[in-house]
């Protein structure tokens, strides 16, 4: 049973397809094309729901119809997608990106890829830009709402005399709310998940309903559409990916959408509805959902490829391909499997086929991650050197969850000797979980244990919350546990603290460290809380007669080393040196951040150890592989092997510990 069509939101299709385009090339002006998911969330909800509600009035509502039409209108598209993702990453990826890859794939088959990229956000991950189906979050959320969403419209319409407008409004405006006050608390879960973004969709259900009185005055069709394309521009050109998101600010591209689409119920036209309905831009709505789907994949190979931004020129080539490729997709593959006579009419077929290609696809990705990412690939580029297995960050990350319950009494691992009581601890965020292998080899040597304290996103530094995560609620418990310690006499501080004091990593914004003072409530620069949160934390070891050893950081890159190695092997143009930062370059993007840190070597009983010292050359070149092996496990964190590599700076720290010791 189909409905009126309206040419207008096609033309809105074509608005939110580009400006998300737009956004992921870079193109200036964009910076909140991001919003265009949201648009599509209003029109989704708004045509599907309408379907659904026509069909239960009539009695012909049915869900195995219902998902059939799903299928036929995802399905098509989706999956010469991801086949075509899966042999371009084989050529081009590297063991780690495409073990991850391997994982989207089984996640996207399963429409779960939003939970995945919730549930895999942080350090250890390779960046976004190396995720060809990262944008398939929101077909997951989309798929996820349609689950249960027909299922609740049949039971309001059997058990709540089909009062519709109450309970779809309750629900949005529930999940608004949890949007608005999740994002401050767990914005990456209010991102990605299904109850926190299902009021987008509920909006425009709402809208379907008709129980919002229809507009009779073109004046004001068109004044409150201008004010909603108003709205998505406002959005699209000033939202950028530091604003915090959804939430509130989420409602100016979803009314906007809304309004859109109000103005166009009962038939009239708008000049805006006018505008949308021209045949080159419902066109264009006509292919956005290919359009959705081929552009990212494209932009990500080519920037992995090239591993650098996109010239216009490239931009223009990504586009025009787009645009080519999701024509042909319309005409040979999604129109036949829609329409009067489509390709496989027989429902259970199209179900069996369905679940079988899904089957193959899980199948595929399992293979690639649990093949750790196929690096016999290329057997000549990465021999000896293969980052997926390195068994340094599995037990970091494995022991993240132990040190969350530290106030309840959980007790850390023990490093260094077997056995041994601890005299000594390491304290600092991920890149202190760089020295783990170092600092456990050396304690060995010297006989001296060691508890491991090192979380990630948990910077030593008393009294300040990082991006908001309440990290000073597990310093201050880190201090605590020290103090109850008393045979540990040693701490040593770790941290990424070049990027602390910028708020960025080296050469790379996808991650933002802002660092926020709360025992004095002040929002002091980067570099004062910084100094404010190490001294707090160096003047608290200190008063508990602890003896504290502050090691700089290792440089960082910006770009995964593995990728880098993979990428030089594969294109022999691309010179590593030209890539990699050199010593004058690191001391520039550290120097304030060491400044902070050679201001406590005055104090007694602390000392500052270099690490970084030990990984460059005597021409200043950075030192990135030794014995056949990367030091780099990404583009900021040591490898086992590059953290054995620092390991003598250590040396002098533990022969004095084991020296003390000795005299107790």
């Amino acid at each position: 049973m189909s409905l009126q069509y309206r040419a207008d939101i096609d033309g809105l299709r074509a608005v939110a397809v580009l400006v998300v385009i737009f956004f992921h090339a870079g193109v200036p002006g964009f910076s909140g094309g991001f919003v265009g998911v949201d648009v599509f969330f209003v029109i989704s909800g708004f045509l599907i729901t309408s379907i659904i509600i026509k069909e239960i009035k009539a009695d012909k509502f049915s869900i195995a119809k219902f998902y059939e039409r799903r299928i036929r209108r995802i399905f098509p598209a989706l999956f010469p997608v991801i086949a075509f993702s899966v042999v371009v990453a084989a050529l081009l990826f590297d063991p780690l990106a495409f073990k991850d890859f391997g994982y989207t794939i089984t996640a996207t088959t399963l429409f779960s890829s939003n939970i995945l990229f919730w549930d895999c956000s942080g350090y250890f991950d390779p960046a976004s830009m190396e995720r060809p189906l990262l944008h398939t979050w929101s077909l997951a959320v989309e798929e996820q709402f349609y689950i249960f969403f027909p299922l609740l419209l049949i039971a309001i319409n059997k058990f709540s005399r089909s009062r519709y407008f109450q309970w779809l409004l309750g629900m949005s405006l529930v999940s608004l709310f949890t949007s608005v006050f999740g994002v401050y608390t767990h914005q990456l879960a209010t991102f990605y998940l299904v109850h926190t973004r299902a009021w987008e969709l509920l909006f425009g259900s709402i809208l379907s309903l008709g129980a919002i009185p229809q507009l009779q005055s073109n004046f004001y069709r068109n004044i409150f559409s201008i004010l909603g394309l108003c709205l998505i521009v406002f959005s699209v050109g000033f939202y950028t990916e530091a604003t915090i998101f959804p939430g509130a600010t989420a409602l100016a591209p979803v009314l906007g959408a809304s309004l859109i689409i109000y103005c166009g119920i009962g038939g009239g036209a708008s000049v805006i509805s006018k505008f949308l309905s021209l045949k080159p831009i419902v066109y264009i709505g006509l292919i956005s959902y290919s359009l959705y789907l081929w552009h990212w994949p494209l932009i990500v190979f080519v920037k992995y490829l090239n591993l650098r931004d996109l010239t216009p020129l490239e931009i223009s080539g990504i586009i025009l391909a787009t645009f080519l490729i999701s024509s042909l997709s319309l005409k040979f593959i999604e129109q036949p499997f829609r329409g009067n006579l489509p390709f496989i009419p027989e429902r259970k077929k199209l179900f069996a086929l369905s679940a079988i290609v899904m089957v193959i696809a899980s199948i595929i990705g399992s293979v690639i991650y649990f093949q750790d990412g196929m690096p016999y690939r290329k057997p000549e580029v990465l021999t000896d050197t293969d980052m997926a297995t390195d068994p340094l960050w599995p037990y970091f990350k494995g022991h993240e969850t132990t040190l969350e319950s530290l106030h309840k009494g959980d007790m850390p691992s023990l490093i260094g000797k077997d056995g041994g009581i601890p005299c000594f601890a390491i304290w600092g965020d991920s890149h202190a979980g760089s020295f783990l292998t170092a600092v456990s080899e050396v304690g060995n040597k010297y006989g001296l244990s060691g508890f491991n304290i090192t979380h990630r996103d948990c910077p030593p530094l008393i009294g300040i919350d990082v991006n908001d995560t309440k990290t000073k609620l597990y310093s201050d418990e880190v201090l605590s546990f020290i103090k109850t310690h008393p045979k540990v006499k040693t701490v040593i501080l770790a941290g990424i603290w070049g990027a602390l004091e910028n708020g960025h990593r080296y050469k790379r914004n996808d991650r933002i460290f802002k660092l926020k003072d709360v025992v004095v409530n002040s929002n002091h620069s980067q570099r004062i809380a910084l100094k404010n949160g190490l001294t707090r934390t160096v003047n608290g070891l200190l008063a508990l007669d602890r003896r504290v050893i502050i090691a700089s950081d290792v440089p960082e890159i910006g770009i995964d080393i593995p990728k880098l190695l993979w990428i030089t092997k594969i294109r022999r143009d691309l010179n590593i040196d030209d890539a990699l930062p050199n010593i004058s370059s690191h001391h520039q993007w550290t120097k304030d951040a060491n400044k902070i840190i050679e201001g406590f070597s005055t104090l007694q009983n602390v000392t500052i150890i270099h690490p970084d010292s030990m990984m460059f050359d005597k021409r200043g070149r950075l030192i990135i592989i030794a014995n056949k092996k990367p030091l780099y496990y990404d583009g900021d964190h040591l490898s086992t092997e590059g953290s054995r590599f620092v390991s003598p700076v250590f040396d002098e720290v533990f022969r004095k510990m084991a020296k003390n010791s000795t005299k107790l």
